[in-house]
């Protein structure tokens, strides 16, 4: 074939291929015959290059949070939420309030969903601090502590006067599991693959597995506990001066460093130091290997929450939520007496 015709024949070849000119064969075309071998000595190779361009990639930044406290205001039966970034020396007020059926005691929180206990009236309700909706559903007999596990996606609801730990679906409200316990199912923590549970008006904490139920007799009347970053947990007694600690691996229990009057809540720092507040001295108390540190805050503090470097402390009887920092309290929020359950909430969209 001569040169010419070649290169006729490549451009017909080309043209066929190019993009938008492709037609289909037609259905009666035989199949291509093969091409006759050259046997001429003299061979062209055509060498190609093929370059490949890389996929553009965009990075899209994780959507901002915005964090705030929510705050169980007993009397006036609402849920205050409260901007843990309030100025030093200053006084606040709260940034968006929803009212409730009844009496709000003890708090938990999944995103911008709060969960609030009504204990007198037997019930749990549901606040959605995004969308302002709230959902009010009978559990329990006298529901108390609630807190949800991330690690199961579930929360967990301690019925005081039913005497059981209750693990409820978030979404629909509907419990899931019951676990009857000997005593009345007070307060609650999690950690270690468990559920901690004190039952007031004895001497004993209950752990809660998915294997078993263990009991652990500490010989004085556990109210609260939390569980330090060693796995311990820490205990304060009902009505008491007394603040210790369990050991689990043993059942050792021992008692804490002295610096609370009457020790009620509890919460960790960023650095996993354990702070109490101190019903009976009007103020909150750090814990590290040093010894105690107190930071006066008002009278009657109950729960306490950390956002990051801030701790946020419901003050009953000043019906003000107090703001710690760098261990002074720097600001306040105005509230209404009888406060008591904190806890955080996450949202994309500033409130306020």
């Amino acid at each position: 074939m001569s040169r010419t015709a070649t290169l006729v024949a490549l451009a017909v070849t080309v043209a066929a291929c190019a993009p938008g000119g492709q037609a289909p064969a037609p259905e009666t075309s035989p199949p291509p015959t093969a091409a006759p071998v050259s046997t001429s000595t003299t061979s062209t190779v055509v060498s190609t290059t093929t370059t490949t361009v890389p996929p553009t990639t965009t990075t899209v930044p994780p959507p901002e949070v915005f964090r705030y406290a929510a705050v169980a205001e007993e009397e006036s039966r609402r849920i205050a939420i409260v901007d843990p970034s309030c100025p030093d020396n200053e006084t606040c007020t709260p940034l968006v309030s929803f009212d409730l059926p009844y009496r709000p005691h003890n708090l938990t929180a999944i995103g911008s969903v709060v969960y609030a206990t009504h204990t007198s009236a037997g019930t749990v309700s549901r606040i959605d601090v995004a969308t302002g909706e709230i959902l009010t559903v009978s559990l329990g007999v006298e529901p108390h502590d609630i807190e949800y596990d991330p690690r199961l996606e579930v929360l967990y609801l301690t019925d005081e006067e039913g005497r059981a730990l209750l693990t409820v679906d978030p979404d629909t409200m509907e419990v899931i599991e019951r676990v009857s316990l000997p005593g009345r199912a007070h307060n609650l923590a999690l950690g270690g693959g468990a559920v901690w549970v004190t039952l007031i008006g004895s001497d004993q904490i209950a752990r809660v597995s998915e294997e078993d139920v263990d009991f652990f007799a500490t010989g004085l009347t556990p109210h609260d506990l939390i569980l330090d970053s060693q796995g311990e947990i820490w205990f304060s007694n009902w009505k008491t001066e007394t603040l210790n600690v369990l050991h689990p691996e043993d059942g050792r229990v021992a008692d804490a460093p002295p610096g609370t009057v009457q020790p009620h809540h509890l919460a960790l720092d960023p650095e996993g130091a354990v702070w109490v507040s101190d019903n009976g001295g009007g103020a909150v108390v750090r814990f590290t290997t040093a010894g105690a540190t107190a930071v006066e805050v008002g009278p009657v503090p109950h729960h306490i929450v950390f956002i990051e470097n801030t701790l946020v402390v419901a003050v009953s009887d000043a019906g003000e939520a107090v703001l710690v920092r760098a261990g002074e309290a720097v600001a306040r929020v105005e509230l209404s007496r009888g406060l008591h359950g904190v806890a955080v909430v996450e949202v994309d969209t500033p409130l306020g």
